[in-house]
């Protein structure tokens, strides 16, 4: 007699409604496609999730707040020198980044462009995972500053938005294009922006 686990099979529905949600977009993912794909029923589903909805708020959530740790906050969180470490964290990127999102870009900025005008429960989940990642980069800029890497009249805050800003745009025009000449150029425009922080 197999013993169910309610917790492995949310999990399986987060993780494959994450696949799809990133390969094709909240709207092109199909509940009946994920449901397929993880082995599930619907009654399994409608268990834990009221709606698609529903389901794609969770994985906001549940996958898509957890990456953006894993390949982000950490790395952030290990910085000394951000002017010098950054860049070069930059150039491991590949080792930290699933293969899925060199393919189809950042899920978190794709969710954005896609649903945020559309539904204000995506838009408000967005922002929160948004703001964390500035607040990451804000504290490595205090930090900076703190240690005296980085101008003391510097906004951490101000330049936090800016570099997230500009690392989802490389992150976006390198999904089109694939290829390294676009990385390299992003790479090195974004140490040449850091290098213009130190202190005079």
């Amino acid at each position: 007699m197999t013993t169910r686990n309610p917790q492995q099979t949310r999990e399986r529905l987060l993780k494959t409604a994450f696949a799809e949600i990133h390969a094709h977009g909240f709207q092109g993912m199909r509940v009946d496609e994920v449901l397929r794909k993880s082995g599930l029923k619907k009654g399994a589903f409608y268990h834990h999730f009221n709606s698609k909805v529903d389901l794609g708020y969770a994985v906001l959530e549940e996958q898509i707040r957890p990456l953006l740790e894993s390949v982000w906050l950490r790395m952030l969180g290990e910085i000394e020198d951000p002017v010098m470490d950054f860049p070069r964290m930059l150039d491991n990127l590949g080792q930290t980044v699933p293969p899925e999102m060199r393919e189809h870009g950042c899920p978190l900025n794709n969710l954005a462009q896609e649903m945020a005008s559309q539904d204000e429960g995506f838009r408000k989940r967005i922002v929160s995972i948004f703001e964390d990642w500035i607040d990451g980069f804000a504290a490595v800029f205090e930090q900076g500053k703190t240690k005296g890497y980085i101008r003391k009249n510097i906004d951490s805050r101000v330049v936090a938005r800016f570099m997230v800003a500009v690392l989802e745009g490389c992150i976006g025009v390198y999904k089109v294009e694939q290829t390294a000449e676009q990385w390299i150029a992003c790479r090195s425009q974004i140490a040449a922006y850091l290098g213009t922080l130190r202190p005079e």
